[in-house]
């Protein structure tokens, strides 16, 4: 064999292990990594003013807390893929996290954001006014944030201001596509799915029906994929490993020629 046939197998070889080991780097990620709660499929969050399950903004099942990394760890987050990622509700908004808050204040950093409120022609209530990447959303679909060690962060969503309602669901999501917001009876759902991966839901919880304290919670206003990166190390040694297991293959074989 070669110098250009081994290094050749080793690209197989480190694209073999990487593809193995993908699953596991993105396993490592929680809804806890992030400060949300798992959401809980036996607690309904769609409803009315008539029914627990509209609760008052201060009693909100579901809120985004603050969280931090031992080291510096890099996340990277997505509204590309799969299909139904993106941003609900006729107000533009963006997603992103608070850095350094205090008692929810903070500085806001932008990960995605609308450069209009909903999609050409998704102004329809049945899809609840979807924002997808490259037509509401502006920018890069896929973002790589590296948080640093030690310090606090807290996703939120910034519409008329800083707000931080989430969930967290790994491996799947599933939300109601009609936001109950303002079609409470509307039973209309999707689900996001991809092993390994943890989805966000966020909730501007902005919403009031006239006078009343009650705001509805659908945690679609935004749906975010996020997974965690290997550390250029870590990829690096599974070269090493791989490089290795060939160079010892290749040995093998001119010793017994």
């Amino acid at each position: 064999m070669n110098l250009k046939q081994t290094l050749a197998c080793v690209s197989l070889v480190s694209g073999a292990l990487l593809s193995f080991a993908a699953p596991s780097f993105a396993g490592s990620l929680t809804p806890a990594s992030l400060g949300l709660d798992t959401l809980d499929p036996s607690k309904p969050i769609v409803g009315d003013d008539s029914i627990v399950n509209a609760a008052p903004l201060s009693g909100f099942p579901y809120t985004a807390k603050e969280f931090s990394f031992a080291k510096d760890t890099r996340i990277k987050f997505s509204v590309l893929s799969p299909s139904g990622l993106g941003s609900r509700g006729k107000a533009m908004s963006s997603f992103g996290f608070l850095t350094a808050p205090v008692n929810g204040v903070g500085t806001f950093n932008a990960i995605f954001g609308e450069q209009k409120a909903y999609d050409t022609g998704s102004n329809d209530k049945n899809n609840d006014w979807l924002g997808t990447c490259g037509n509401a959303i502006e920018g890069i679909c896929e973002v790589s944030v590296n948080f640093k060690a030690g310090i606090n962060y807290l996703l939120a969503l910034n519409t008329d201001g800083a707000t931080h309602f989430g969930v967290g669901a790994l491996d799947s999501f599933t939300f109601n596509r009609v936001s109950d917001q303002f079609y409470p009876n509307a039973g209309t759902f999707d689900t996001v799915s991809e092993v390994g991966a943890l989805f966000i839901g966020m909730e501007d919880g902005m919403y009031r029906r006239g006078n009343s304290q009650n705001y509805y919670y659908d945690y679609q206003d935004w749906v975010v994929k996020a997974e965690a990166v290997p550390e250029p190390a870590t990829l690096a040694g599974m070269g090493m490993v791989a490089g290795g297991m060939l160079l010892a293959r290749r040995r093998k074989a001119s010793a017994s020629a």
